[in-house]
C-alpha cells in the first residue's frame, strides 16, 4: 500500500493511499472534532442542498480517522473565483444552521492580534492600522450563517465529471460570508477586487449591502493574517518564515490602501 502525504497547514496527517480494493482514497487523522462531526451530521444534508464535500468511506471514532473520496483534479487560484464556487458558497451561506452540529469557534481576540503583531514586527503605523481592522471585526463573527471557514484554492478540487468539491472542513462554523470570500482573492487583494467580488456575490446570493460585503472582505483579509501567522508558528510549519517575510513586505502598503474601507 503506497501513500503520499498531502498535509499543508492542518494539524492532521493527510495521506493518499491505495485501499484494499485498489482505489485511491484519502486517509486523514487525527481530525478535529468539528471535521469528524461534519462528515457524519452536516455533510449529508448540505450535499442535498448542492454543497458538495468528499464522500465519507469509513470512520474510526476512537482515532478520529476518516477515509474520504479522493478528489483527483486540483484547481488554481484564478479558477476558484468562478461562478460555480461562488454559487456553492452562496448555497452554504443560506442553509439554516443546525444547533446540534459541531462548529469551530471563529473570533479575533485582542490577545491573538497582539501575539501576531509581535511575530510580524511591522512598522508602528501598520500595527496601528491592523488594530483599526480588529476594532471593526466584531460583525464578521456575529453573523449567524454557515461558513466553510477555509475556502482557499488548495481546499477545492474537481471530480472526473467536472463537479466541484470543497474539502477540509475543520474550520466549519458560522460567520460572515466575507470569511469565505476573502480567500478567493489572490494575495491581500485590492479595494477594487473587494468591490468586484462583493458585486458578483451579491448578485448570486441576492445579498444586499455591497459596500458592507466589500468592507467585511477587507477585514477578513486582515484577520486571516493573524490566523495564518499564529497557526504556522504554533505548528512549526516549514514555510512559516516565508509567510512572515511576505507579510512584512506587502502588508504595510496594503493596510495604507485598505484602511479607507473602514
Amino acid at each position: 500500500m503506497s501513500e503520499q502525504n498531502l498535509s499543508r497547514m492542518g494539524a492532521a496527517k493527510v495521506t493518499l493511499i491505495g485501499d484494499e480494493e485498489g482505489r485511491r482514497v484519502i486517509e486523514k487523522y487525527p481530525v478535529s472534532e468539528v471535521e469528524f462531526a461534519f462528515y457524519h451530521a452536516a455533510a449529508p444534508r448540505l450535499r442535498q442542498a448542492g454543497v458538495v464535500s468528499p464522500a465519507l468511506l469509513s470512520a474510526d471514532a476512537s482515532r478520529r480517522k476518516l477515509r474520504l473520496e479522493y478528489i483527483p483534479h486540483p484547481v488554481n487560484q484564478a479558477a476558484v473565483a468562478g461562478e460555480e464556487v461562488l454559487s456553492m458558497l452562496a448555497r452554504l451561506h443560506s442553509f439554516p444552521p443546525d444547533p446540534s452540529w459541531t462548529y469551530h469557534p471563529h473570533g479575533w481576540s485582542a490577545a491573538a492580534l497582539e501575539a501576531s503583531l509581535a511575530l510580524l514586527a511591522l512598522p508602528d503605523c501598520a500595527a496601528q492600522q491592523m488594530r483599526c481592522f480588529h476594532q471593526h471585526s466584531e460583525a464578521l463573527f456575529r453573523h449567524p450563517g454557515l461558513i466553510s471557514g477555509d475556502s482557499n484554492a488548495g481546499n477545492w478540487g474537481r471530480r472526473d465529471n467536472g463537479e466541484w468539491v470543497l474539502f477540509d472542513w475543520e474550520r466549519f462554523g458560522t460567520g460572515s460570508p466575507a470569511i469565505d470570500l476573502a480567500p478567493l482573492i489572490k494575495g491581500m487583494g485590492s479595494v477594487q477586487a473587494f468591490n468586484a467580488m462583493a458585486d458578483r456575490y451579491s448578485l448570486i446570493a441576492c445579498h444586499p449591502g455591497v459596500r458592507d460585503v466589500a468592507k467585511d472582505i477587507a477585514i477578513a483579509k486582515a484577520w486571516i493574517v493573524t490566523e495564518v501567522v499564529l497557526l504556522l508558528n504554533a505548528r512549526q510549519k516549514s514555510d512559516y518564515q516565508t509567510y512572515l517575510n511576505w507579510y512584512r513586505e506587502h502588508l504595510p502598503g496594503w493596510l495604507d490602501r485598505a484602511v479607507n474601507l473602514l
